[in-house]
């Protein structure tokens, strides 16, 4: 008589804790998915010191892109503007600085050519056949425009542009 009321209690003591770790993994999950989806997209992609703008422009869109350069994964927010005189251009923010590697890459070549600003910071001015860039960098973060653009255009660019 023992073992059979031994095996009972057994028996009940596991059916009685089922209901208790159903609601344990029901409510683990429901933590899980706030946590997860409490943080809009475009928070994840945020950039520590702001994301690049350009001023006298419309922006068209904006896409967040992951690449590779320097052996690490860069994330760059690539915004697209129609300028004034119907050209485009391209406003770009992105971490970590490796991302600087897309100008050898890519086949721009530096200027020797001073005084260019991005956004209120010292930028470099770079070439690639009719294409010209200018890039600044502030700690981790790269800024950068790119556009089929002349020199004193790219100048003003840089010049207006601004960190929101």
């Amino acid at each position: 008589m023992k073992r059979n009321k031994r095996g009972k209690w057994t028996a009940g003591a596991i059916l009685a804790s089922i209901p208790g770790l159903i609601c344990v993994v029901v409510l683990g999950l429901l933590f899980y998915g706030a946590m997860v989806y409490q943080i809009p997209e475009e928070d994840i992609a945020a950039q520590p010191g702001g994301v690049l703008a350009l001023a006298r422009a419309q922006l068209l869109g904006e896409q967040t892109e992951a690449v590779r350069y320097g052996g690490q994964t860069c994330t760059a927010r690539v915004r697209t503007y129609q300028l004034e005189n119907g050209a485009k251009a391209e406003a770009i923010t992105a971490s970590p600085a490796a991302y600087l590697e897309r100008l050898s890459q890519e086949g721009y070549t530096p200027q020797l050519t001073a005084g260019f600003t991005l956004a209120g910071m010292d930028a470099v001015y770079a070439l690639r056949g009719g294409a010209c860039l200018i890039a600044a960098r502030e700690g981790d973060t790269v800024y950068m425009i790119a556009a089929d653009a002349d020199e004193q255009a790219v100048y003003t660019m840089g010049a207006q542009a601004y960190l929101e």
